[in-house]
This record gives structure tokens, sequence and C-alpha cells, in this order.
């Protein structure tokens, strides 16, 4: 049996006449990419012809996603100075708030209260009390607000947060000197939305940006959930990160 086929123009599969791959988005994950991992020397100004060479990529790809990365503020374009990097992203724990890199990230605390609980909170954190607290902080690095963190947690925590203000910090050090218990696992769900008013003038932003939304039950050593949070990161600035072995995957064969 004879099968024909229609012939194409290369730009049909996404490439160029000359075979290159006019994708700006694909030039920007590869550029960014090769930034955090140092496959490009992140303060050398960036070359188009290079670019285009290594990533195999039309000039105009290129070209546009010099153009879409500056318009971002990651990238700066100066005459006679040329395209450099601007600001890099803040890769951040999957379950955590510090830095994957070891940059440090502080708290400050806007708002910390009682207030009547509800099913969600007793039911994920399994307590009864009258009412929950509530800490809200706002996440620091870099002397910029890069995210906010709504806490609930029973009251029997009583713990001042302030008092881990002012100084680089991690959920593991959250954990042992704020509620004083062995950590076990986080339950972890990842979304994204736009920023309404409050949350912007937090974030120190204009409403409608976009951001990176987790909500996070931790849980102590013997299974016991004892703090849920709501976070918002800029996502013009942190990309949240994790390593996962393979072999830790269920079988859906």
């Amino acid at each position: 049996m004879a099968f024909s086929h229609a012939a194409q123009h290369p730009r049909a599969h996404g490439g160029s006449a000359r075979g290159r791959q006019v994708s700006s988005r694909r030039v920007r994950d590869l550029l960014l990419a090769s930034i955090r991992t140092g496959s490009i020397d992140a303060d050398a100004p960036l070359v188009e012809e290079e670019l285009m060479q290594m990533f195999d990529s039309s000039r105009g790809s290129v070209r546009a996603a010099l153009g879409e990365l500056s318009e971002a503020g990651r990238l700066v374009r100066r005459p006679r100075v040329g395209t450099r990097l601007h600001r890099k992203d803040l890769g951040i724990q999957l379950a955590d708030f510090s830095g994957t890199n070891g940059q440090s990230v502080e708290i400050k605390v806007t708002e910390q209260r009682l207030v009547p609980t509800f099913p969600l909170v007793s039911e994920r954190l399994d307590i009864h009390d009258d009412h929950v607290r509530l800490v809200e902080n706002i996440f620091i690095a870099n002397d910029e607000v890069i995210g906010l963190r709504n806490a609930y947690f029973s009251p029997r925590f009583d713990a001042d947060p302030t008092a881990l203000v002012g100084e680089p910090l991690t959920m593991a050090k959250t954990i042992a000197e704020f509620f004083r218990v062995t950590p076990g696992t986080a339950s972890v769900s990842i979304g994204a939305e736009l920023s309404d008013d409050r949350t912007s003038q937090l974030l120190g932003i204009e409403p409608g940006q976009s951001l990176l939304s987790r909500d996070v039950v931790y849980s102590t050593a013997d299974g016991r959930p004892f703090q849920i949070v709501f976070d918002r990161f800029r996502a013009d600035r942190v990309r949240l990160e994790s390593d996962l072995g393979l072999s830790d995957w269920p079988d859906r064969r």
C-alpha cells in the first residue's frame, strides 16, 4: 500500500526555511535554564549570533526572546554595553521558603490573631478548638518582597513569630524553634492566580500581576498535621524547585 504526503513548508513544523526553530518561547526557556545552571556566564553579555548558534534558532526568535525578557525586567539592553542579565530568579524549595542555592530569605510579620475555626482547618489539622491562630508574613530576599504567607494552626502553639524576624529563616528552623515538633511530611498543591489589591499592596506590585500560589499541609514525623499555609509568590521573581527520585513514583502500568 502506498501513501502520499503533501509537501509542507518547513515553517509548518515550527522551523525556518533553513531548518532553525523560530519559537521565542523555546529560546527563553533554554536561555534562562542555561543561565541558572551556569552553561551561560551570568555576567557575560548575551550576543545574538552566539545564541542563534547555541540554540539552533532564527535571529528573529532570539531577538524576540531577548526583547521579551528585557520587558519583563530580567535583562537590561544598553548601547555599547550590550544585553546583560539584570536579575536572576530565586529558586525556592518546593515545600520550604529557603533559596535552593543558599540565598537567604527573611520574614516580616504583618498580622497575627485568633480567628474562629472553620471546617477546612479543623478537618485538615484534626483540631477542634473554637479558634485557630492566623499568622500572616511577607518573605523578603535581596531587600525585596517576593512573597506572602497566611498560616493557620492550633492555639497550643503559642510562640511569638516575631522572634524569627530579622535573620535568615528556613522551614526546618521554624518547625524546630516555633512549633517544637519533629518534622515529617508536607502535602503541596501548586497553582497560579492574579494579584488582588491587598496582596499587591503587601508585595509592592500592581494589581493583576501573575502570582504562584502554593498550599502546604505540614505534618509531624508520626503523621499528625500541625499547620496549613497559603503562600503567594511573585511569578516574576520566584520559581519552585524540587529533586524527586523516580523510584518513588507509584507504578501505574
